[in-house]
């Protein structure tokens, strides 16, 4: 297995991008990691929130920014499975590095200590990391001081979950990059109906305009009814 293999997982929506991230109040974070990306600084983006704010959504938007610049990057979702102490040996440490989730390994000794030492690497390489967490490093519960210390070095910044108004300014925009003819009342159903998980919305509003394309229907409050009954 090569870095190259590292780069985009299948389970990477390569759909996402800076354009269809609706950044609310986080554009100074939105522009730390496209600057990151195109002129080498920060070094090091710590972004932390809820599951649901998008954190992974800027990781996939910073790799496809990387792509289009064809520079090197690695993806390494920490809440899989398969990805393993060893693999991070693989990683291009002097392309954009994204580590997601970093949390999940906090409280492993061996896991902390080659999350340092790929960090050591990433510095000495000049290389970028662009990082998501639930939290701040110093309440992640890592056990190794210096890893604090490093993750605390960069520039640290929350991502708050969209609330009812920008969960609906999400799903617009959403749509009209789809090219979708969906008015607001729909919108403001799905985000008071369906669901407060907004890339659980973003998915339905995918599955939504498939259905609608396969019926040759628009998608009205109705049409939404009829396709969450039958998928039941």
């Amino acid at each position: 297995m090569t870095s190259e293999q590292l780069a985009l997982p299948i389970s990477v929506d390569q759909k996402a991008s800076f354009d269809n991230f609706w950044p609310g109040d986080h554009e100074e974070l939105v522009a730390s990691f496209k600057n990151a990306v195109e002129r080498g600084q920060p070094s090091l983006v710590y972004c932390y929130g809820p599951q649901t704010s998008g954190k992974s959504h800027l990781l996939y938007a910073a790799m496809r920014l990387a792509s289009d610049h064809q520079i090197n990057t690695s993806y390494l979702p920490l809440a899989d499975t398969y990805i393993n102490t060893e693999m991070l040996s693989l990683v291009d440490v002097s392309s954009v590095v994204c580590v997601d989730d970093i949390h999940v390994w906090a409280g492993d000794d061996r896991k902390e200590r080659a999350l340092f030492s790929l960090f050591e690497q990433i510095q000495a390489k000049q290389g970028r990391l662009l990082i998501t967490a639930a939290t701040i490093p110093s309440e992640q519960g890592f056990v190794i001081p210096d890893l604090v210390s490093r993750l605390a070095s960069g520039l640290l910044y929350p991502l708050q979950e969209p609330k009812d108004e920008q969960q609906r300014a999400v799903l617009k925009l959403r749509a009209k990059h789809k090219g979708l003819d969906i008015g607001d009342d729909v919108l403001k159903y799905l985000s008071q109906r369906c669901s407060r998980d907004t890339a659980k919305l973003i998915i339905l509003l995918d599955d939504l305009d498939h259905a609608a394309l396969v019926a040759k229907r628009r998608i009205t409050i109705p049409f939404v009814k009829q396709f969450l009954s039958l998928s039941r």
